[in-house]
């Protein structure tokens, strides 16, 4: 008998397979993160036809026979296209950076609602934010992310000593390969120099429920986190990452 499973899901990623099907990734409240195949969805005339596509929100229904070691999905709705983000390519690349984050560090059928509801929140704000303001938007959402997935950096003392890191200095010690910053004495060769306004930045974050995009620092932030993932994730490379705008 197939369990037949009913649910809202984002679209994180699809691939080809064979000739006219797809597999899809989606990720769903309830359910987590879900490989589904999409039997015949590249046909013109299949129902599925349009509803796959990437970041979409769609009401889907799936199922898996017990013979059978992948779910197929037998019907997909869609719910919200997310209009606005598609009409111009910045912000679509901006839409990709969460969910080739996801895609790649979600572990599979475990529910993650907060990935969910995250996703969600970041795909309405760039839907309305203005066009200046789309790369640090994208930064914050992917900062938080970090912090769930719970590689979040450490900023209130050395990661390695836990002493007080001098507030006086202006550029700050931050080990990529420890997580955080570090004192002089737990220096090492992966320690890139940030500028105390983007540790403050960083604790923002971190720290407060509202900010300011406009007043936060992102550029020494988008320059190490490439590695920062590396060294934390499993050496996983966010291909969108390198063409955010």
């Amino acid at each position: 008998m197939a369990h037949i499973i009913k649910t809202k899901a984002f679209v994180l990623r699809t691939r080809p397979f064979k000739e006219s099907s797809l597999f899809a990734v989606v990720l769903t409240r309830a359910h987590g993160k879900v490989d589904v195949l999409a039997k015949g969805c590249r046909r013109p005339k299949s129902t599925l036809c349009g509803t796959l596509e990437v970041f979409n929100l769609d009401e889907i229904i799936y199922y898996k026979r017990e013979t059978k070691d992948v779910y197929t999905l037998s019907d997909a709705t869609v719910i919200d296209d997310f209009e606005r983000i598609r009409s111009t390519p910045q912000a679509v690349n901006a839409a990709m950076v969460l969910c080739e984050f996801f895609t790649k560090t979600l572990p599979s059928e475990e529910q993650n609602p907060r990935a969910y509801a995250m996703l969600h929140a970041f795909l309405n704000s760039l839907s309305t934010i203005e066009h200046t303001l789309v790369k640090p938007l994208t930064l914050y959402y992917l900062l938080k992310a970090l912090s769930d997935a719970g590689v979040q950096p450490h900023l209130d003392s050395c990661v390695a000593c836990r002493r007080p890191i001098r507030s006086t200095v202006k550029k700050i010690n931050f080990s990529l390969a420890a997580g955080g910053v570090v004192c002089e004495r737990d220096f090492d060769d992966t320690v890139v120099y940030l500028d105390q306004e983007t540790v403050i930045t960083l604790r923002h974050i971190y720290t407060r429920q509202d900010v300011d995009l406009r007043k936060m620092r992102f550029d020494e932030i988008e320059e190490i986190l490439p590695d920062y993932l590396y060294q934390h994730l499993n050496n996983i490379v966010l291909h969108s990452l390198k063409h955010l705008s």
